[in-house]
């Protein structure tokens, strides 16, 4: 092998190893005295909105009044519940549409097709652009979430219960205990942190297309999307505690002891995840009306996970597509994204991050573009997508020691169904240029949902 060789093989499998044990920014499930730092990493803005340490004592960089003995508290149960919403928001994010990259016109045999529409806008159809011919494209989108698995975003409770303390009773019998699930506790693991919660998250979606006709019957894309991602949490914290005074949990100073608002906010920008496409018409009926393609999407982890920028993991998606063309012309699309571990699927709190499985995708759609004038078409589509085994959430009641109910949520793993609508037109001020509006609308609350999501964009075909 030669030397050069060897050297990038080398570099390669460091790198490789380096990403395998990649330090995490925020390593809450681990006590760090002094050394807890705050991240400003969007991923690190829930698991450490009560401090750079977590939901503990202020010793570990947390926000509770230190104790002797018992050193978490109510961390564990902070990190169950709102890690599934840090990765319901990284995973689903990672997922949300981009501009599709299908030109509006049709070159065969070197000469410009009349087109009866000017085809879909977040969909494709079948038909390719003509050999030796390149389509460049841009649009913006904008995303507005405010809810996951119908659980509002803007107000939400969560319950954070104390860690178990199974021998304190019998080494310090001077503890008041009571009996839980048959075995003796201290009456201060009964205590909760009760919170109600606000996230707010808005992303702007850059995107540029670009597609190159290999062939007549053979396109090549690239999608590059630059992103502006902007997040912030607000909490207000009250806990309850059971055990009589002076043995109490509490805030530490300068906060109130027993009930404190926390905040956190930040934005970044930069570049997603890119997408290679590869574009066949495998058929086409005699008279050019029906056509069937076939593809294969290749998503790259070029975008920075810790931001939300991107998946922090490879995807591959064939796909198929069947298209019939006329004044008004249906399309219909089936296909299926593998993806690799992440650690948006995993724990960004464990030292190292521990990585896991993005959800496959199963992605579907079916819809119409029709002519209305010469110089413009209109669009419509329902898009649909379904995440396997991904982390879920939904709202619950939690009733703690004395009978008081609080708002709270639940975390699952299941299929989450998203479906949506996209309405749109494109309009051709000039020869070959045109000006796409879309509105991404969705039907269901399943997973990660949107406010209508508008999308303007222009597109030249050279």
């Amino acid at each position: 092998m030669p030397r050069d060789s060897r050297y990038l093989l080398l570099l390669f499998v460091i790198s490789a190893a380096v990403v395998a044990v990649a330090k995490s920014p925020c390593p809450t499930q681990v006590l760090q005295g002094s050394l807890a730092a705050h991240s400003g990493d969007l991923i690190c803005i829930v698991p450490q909105l009560y401090g750079p340490g977590g939901l503990v004592g202020t010793n570990n960089g947390g926000p509770l009044t230190p104790t002797t003995g018992h050193e978490v508290h109510f961390q564990d149960s902070n990190l169950s519940s709102f890690g599934a919403v840090n990765a319901a928001i990284g995973v689903q994010v990672s997922q949300i549409p981009i501009g599709s990259p299908v030109s509006g016109f049709i070159f065969t045999a070197g000469a410009l097709q009349p087109v009866e529409s000017f085809g879909p806008i977040l969909t494709d159809r079948a038909e390719t652009i003509g050999k030796h011919k390149i389509y460049l494209g841009f649009s913006y989108q904008f995303f507005n979430f405010d809810g996951v698995d119908g659980v509002n975003l803007k107000q939400f409770g969560a319950v954070f219960t104390h860690e178990p303390e199974p021998t304190v009773c019998q080494t310090q019998p001077t503890v008041p205990c009571i009996v839980v699930n048959g075995q003796l506790q201290p009456i201060y693991t009964q205590d909760v942190v009760s919170t109600l919660n606000r996230i707010d998250l808005k992303i702007n979606q850059y995107a540029i297309v670009g597609t190159y006709g290999l062939t007549n019957k053979l396109d090549v894309s690239l999608l590059v999307p630059i992103l502006n991602v902007r997040m912030g949490m607000f909490s207000n914290a009250t806990i309850f505690n059971f055990e009589p005074p002076p043995v109490n949990h509490s805030f530490g100073a300068p906060l109130a002891p027993y009930s404190a608002n926390f905040v956190d906010h930040n934005s970044k920008s930069g570049i997603g995840d890119l997408t290679l496409r590869g574009k066949f018409l495998a058929w086409q009926d005699s008279k050019e009306k029906s056509a069937v393609a076939v593809g294969l999407d290749i998503r790259l982890p070029t975008g920075n996970a810790y931001d939300f920028l991107g998946s922090g993991t490879w995807g591959v998606r064939p796909w198929a597509n069947y298209t019939y063309s006329g004044r008004v012309s249906p399309h219909a699309s089936v296909g299926f994204q593998g993806n690799g571990s992440s650690v948006l699927a995993g724990d960004v709190t464990t030292q190292p991050v521990t990585k896991a499985q993005l959800p496959n995708v199963f992605t579907y759609s079916a819809g119409a573009d029709a002519q209305i004038f010469r110089w413009l078409s209109a669009s419509g589509a329902f898009i649909g997508q379904s995440l396997l085994n991904a982390q879920r959430i939904k709202a619950d009641t939690f009733t703690d020691y004395a009978g008081t109910p609080h708002q709270n949520i639940t975390t699952y793993t299941g299929t989450v169904n998203q479906e949506s609508i996209a309405l749109g037109g494109k309009v051709e001020p000039i020869s070959k240029l045109l000006v796409s509006l879309n509105v991404l609308f969705r039907v269901n609350n399943a997973g990660l949902h949107s406010k209508p999501a508008p999308l303007i964009g222009i597109s030249y075909l050279f």
